[in-house]
């Protein structure tokens, strides 16, 4: 599928090409669909700040000589320009739907070390297997907004979160926002921001379209770090700063409103 409708650079727009054909060519025969989610799909994609964001469907399970094949390609294809995170699932694990979902191999540039080790057969390397509570709300946000980029069409696809697997998703994400001291000021208030409008009038939006909802609800105090980080998510450059402390504030008016 091309994606030059999107606006995205050429570079993104390769990238994304390379990574359908890998996943492509190393599925075949077991392939259900390749799926854009995320910023790309939603229309929100930064070239500077952005991860490409996939969901894999086959069949059945991955053998071996397929696991070893794509985490290759993957460690060679992601960051190049843009950093890869995608998960793998096959059809028995998320028909009929159970929450949290398992999932059948998961790649991002947090788990490269763990994968270049396993390629290489270094003792007790692995990558992440077991369950993903995240994956309520990727599935929900494809089969709402998502793009197909090769296989079976979203429409087409026997797939059904229960809206409040969907919120108890966004619910984990919303706390580890603020409790691993890994994110950005930035992603914490959007992030707040839409996880309160999917409580509040039931819509899955983006981060930026998250914070451009909540911009005319939040306190007065609060709007010039909503608007500004809006500008930043978008592209613009963060000086100043956008202060942490007034970031972790919002995020907890926000969750005294929803009770999270």
């Amino acid at each position: 599928m091309e994606l030059t409708h999107l606006s995205i650079p050429p570079a993104t727009q390769e990238q994304i090409t390379t990574l359908t054909h890998l996943l492509y060519e190393c599925t075949r025969g077991n392939l259900v669909g390749i799926y854009a989610h995320g910023s790309l799909a939603m229309g929100c994609f930064n070239p500077q700040t952005s991860d490409i964001d996939l969901l894999v469907i086959t069949q059945g399970p991955l053998g071996q000589a397929e696991r070893r094949q794509i985490i290759g390609g993957l460690l060679d294809l992601s960051g190049a320009p843009h950093p890869v995170e995608i998960s793998i699932v096959y059809y028995a694990q998320i028909v009929p739907w159970r929450h949290p979902a398992p999932f059948d191999l998961h790649f991002s540039e947090a788990w490269r070390t763990a994968a270049s080790a396993m390629l290489a057969n270094v003792a007790g390397a692995a990558l992440p297997d077991g369950e993903d509570s995240d994956l309520a709300a990727h599935f929900t946000v494809l089969k709402q907004r998502g793009l197909c980029l090769a296989g079976t069409p979203i429409a087409d696809l026997r797939l059904a979160v229960p809206w409040e697997d969907y919120l108890a998703s966004l619910r984990s994400d919303f706390v580890w926002a603020v409790t691993s001291g890994e994110v950005s000021p930035v992603y914490m208030v959007l992030n707040a921001c839409r996880c309160w409008a999917a409580v509040a009038d039931g819509v899955v939006l983006s981060k930026a379209e998250g914070g451009m909802w909540a911009v005319g609800r939040v306190p007065a105090r609060f709007r010039p770090l909503v608007v500004r980080s809006c500008a930043v998510y978008g592209g613009e450059p963060a000086k100043p700063a956008i202060d942490a402390a007034e970031a972790r504030a919002l995020h907890g008016w926000i969750g005294e409103r929803l009770g999270w």
